[in-house]
Order: C-alpha cells, then structure tokens, then sequence
C-alpha cells in the first residue's frame, strides 16, 4: 500500500526535479489519496473491502497475463483505479461469490455498483467510456475498428499455444512447432508495417497490441523458466518484426504505466524516470 513514506519519498522528488510537473502532481494526488491506495487480500485481511465510491477498483493478480491486458488498458486510458492484489490459493469465499466466481480479472465499479469480468471486455469498455488518453480503436475506420476487434481469436491461439507450450515445460517439439508458427504469423503482420511499429500499422498502441503484449513479455522470460530448453528452439529473438514491435510497446507502455500509481512502485518509477534524464 502506498504510506507515509512513499509521500516522504516523493516530497524529496519533487525538491530534487525543483518544481511541480503536471505528472508529479498526479502522482502526489495518488500517493496521499487512500481511495487509490493498493489492497492485498492476505489470510489475515479476508474482509470484503468497502466499497470505494469514487474510483474503480481492480481485482487481480499481478502475474496473470490477462490481468495485464486490464492494467495496460486503464494505463492507456488514464483511468485511476484501485488495486486490490489476489492471493490466488487463498482467495476469500466471499470472492467467489462476484460475478467472476473467483476469477480474475474483474473491475468493480464506484461504489460497487456493477462488475465485468473477462479482460477483453473490460478494455473495450475503458475505450468506448472514457475519452482520455489513447484510442484503442479507431472511431472514424469502422473497417479497421471490426479487424482490431477480431484480432482477438489470433490473441486467443497465441494464449493457448503458450499455455500448452508450458505445461510440459517445452519438451514436446510439436508444441514448440505450434507456438512458433503462430509468432512468424505475427512477425509477418508487423514487417508489413509501412510507417508504424504497432500492430495495423498504427502510429499508437490498439486493442490488438494489449492483446499481445502479456503473452509475449511471457515466452521472452521462459529463457529463465523451466521451459529455457523449449525456448531455446523456440528462439523469439530471431523475429525481427516482432522484436522491434516489442522494444516500442515496451517504451510507450513504460511512459503510461501508471499516471496513478502508488506504493512501492510508485517511488521506483520516479527513481528510474530520473536516472533515464541524467543518462540523456
């Protein structure tokens, strides 16, 4: 949770930057705002949180890669949220009673007015809400709009040939076959690209790059999993389409995540943000 002295911290932030940016002022609302604080639900805080009547909350976990997906989303859009952490092989009983049935993600609406489960339901509902931030899909291409929107069954067979990929830890060559033949099918959509790094040829992250993104970031760090044998037939890093893609999704995704971050992560962000203007 964020604490006195995450705002300790970042009182000496601003001090060290000399004046208040319009971004340290957002994070210094986050940082001393409790309806914004992060929720971990542990053994010992089994109690349904109250409702938070200002802000939506999410619920999840931060290794799932469809909780991803959401974070990425409410990142884009510029949406303040509440976090409430999962511990996922002790979930509440209460929990299961939501509309999800113990599954994650879901996003709760101020003042528990309503849920919605499934990421790609929650993101396309942040794009259609709210106006801020970046355009997941286009509102003046209904063409394109309807071809970023069935990008989804490709996202689908990547998430499942990942998943089969590693529940025997990339041993079985058909497997590894599966999931590299669905990457080169990426690869090729990217280096047809004219002007642009992301998906569809577009000059800003969409609907089909969240997508993406999660299950990606995933198979690079089995290098370091049980699944590095698999991975290594694999080779990801040969894809160049999809490398560049990445490098670029990771930078613009680095700069929106998160206008309304707090706790620990938080401070580390301002840290690093300052270490990366000293380097330049």
């Amino acid at each position: 949770m964020g604490s006195r002295m995450d705002i300790v911290r970042l009182t000496a932030k601003i001090a060290q930057v000399g004046m208040v940016t319009k971004e340290l002022e957002e994070l210094w609302k986050a940082a001393s705002d409790p309806l914004l604080q992060t929720i971990h639900l542990e053994k010992e805080h089994f109690i349904q949180p109250p409702p938070n009547p200002k802000y939506y909350r999410l619920y999840g976990h931060y290794l799932c890669p469809f909780v991803e997906r959401a974070l990425l989303a409410l990142a884009f859009k510029r949406v303040p949220y509440q976090f409430v952490a999962i511990d996922l092989p002790s979930r509440p009983k209460w929990y299961f009673d939501l509309p999800s049935k113990g599954k994650i993600p879901l996003l709760e609406f101020p003042n528990q007015a309503k849920y919605m489960a499934e990421s790609t339901d929650i993101c396309l509902f942040l794009d259609e809400t709210f106006n801020t931030g970046i355009q997941l899909l286009p509102k003046d291409n209904e063409e394109l709009k309807a071809k970023i929107k069935g990008f989804t069954n490709q996202a689908s067979k990547l998430g499942s040939s990942f998943y089969s990929f590693q529940t025997d830890a990339g041993e079985s060559d058909d497997k590894v076959k599966a999931l590299r033949e669905i990457l080169e099918e990426l690869n090729e959509m990217i280096k047809q690209n004219k002007n642009h790094p992301f998906f569809f040829d577009r000059p800003h992250p969409t609907f089909a790059d969240i997508l993406v993104l999660p299950h990606f970031r995933r198979i690079l760090l089995c290098e370091h999993t049980k699944a590095r044998k698999g991975w290594a037939k694999l080779k990801p890093y040969e894809l160049a389409g999809l490398m560049w893609w990445y490098s670029n999704m990771m930078t613009v995704s680095y700069t929106h995540l998160r206008a309304h971050e707090t706790g620990r992560n938080l401070v580390c962000r301002l840290l690093l943000e300052k270490k990366k203007k000293k380097k330049k």
